[in-house]
């Protein structure tokens, strides 16, 4: 038994389940050429495999190259090492030079693309987004629609699932960020969305976690190290930019679920344009 809100829980109330979130592109309004994007990538574990086959493969992993584990993997922070400001964590990427880089790379995939869990990501083209939406945090945005995606997916492959307590995990952003995230996770448990209620959707059972981004949480670094792959297909697909690496999304095109009502389509997400 444990305490969760003043309530006795059983541990059987947990779900079996647990989502780890993040984001590629910057979490507001502004848009940069490079990447106009929000995309945020909801990555859905089964605790025992996440626990007993993932986590230990990737913590080996980072022994293998650096002899500890004191490394939190970032995307940007392997696409641009040169960029780091802190001179101790930039040197641990720069350890990853030439060979010993591919290598690396080569290792890292294989652990990806051999792990069992589910992406629902949410994309965000700001500049094709309405004016009148703007009212809203983009971040804010992806949460109603990355919630209703997971609970459809349960609801069609999981139901035994849909009434026990899901923890739904992002990396903590600033107290401001984090209180603002709180209030509209409070308003979209109860009625599915940021505007009107929709019917058959309430979120009671999934609960906001906030995770230090220092914690070296394995489930938050690969919702890291998988969204901006997501987000850089989005732009080749939309005729935006050339194609990119192809490696990273072959993967995660296996893994992507896109779910809406009775339908859950394999390698596809959700594109925000005009609906809540």
């Amino acid at each position: 038994l444990e305490m969760e809100d003043g309530n006795l829980r059983s541990v059987s109330d947990f779900s079996k389940y647990i989502v780890y979130v993040d984001e590629s592109g910057d979490a507001n309004w502004s848009g940069v050429a490079e990447y106009p994007l929000l995309c945020v990538n909801y990555c859905l574990f089964e605790k025992n495999l996440y626990l007993d086959v993932l986590v230990p493969r990737f913590n080996r992993l980072k022994f293998e190259y650096w002899g500890n584990d004191n490394i939190v993997l970032h995307e940007r922070d392997l696409r641009k090492p040169n960029k780091i400001k802190d001179g101790a964590v930039r040197s641990k990427y720069e350890f990853l030079a030439g060979d010993r880089r591919v290598s690396f790379m080569d290792d890292l995939s294989k652990i990806v693309r051999e792990a069992e869990f589910k992406c629902f990501c949410v994309i965000i083209d700001k500049e094709k987004v309405p004016e009148k939406y703007r009212v809203f945090d983009p971040y804010h945005i992806s949460l109603s629609r990355g919630f209703r995606q997971i609970q459809d997916y349960l609801r069609n492959n999981d139901e035994e699932e849909m009434g026990k307590h899901l923890h739904v995990v992002f990396e903590k952003r600033g107290y401001a960020d984090d209180a603002a995230l709180s209030k509209a996770y409070q308003q979209i448990i109860l009625q599915g969305s940021l505007l009107a209620p929709i019917s058959g959707y309430r979120f009671q059972n999934f609960r906001l976690e906030l995770m230090d981004k220092k914690s070296n949480s394995t489930g938050l670094q690969i919702a890291d190290l998988t969204a901006r792959p997501i987000g850089n297909h989005y732009l080749h697909a939309s005729g935006q930019r050339e194609r990119t690496d192809q490696r990273a999304i072959e993967i995660l095109l296996q893994k992507l679920h896109y779910c809406t009502g009775d339908l859950c389509e394999v390698g596809k997400y959700d594109v925000f344009h005009d609906t809540l």
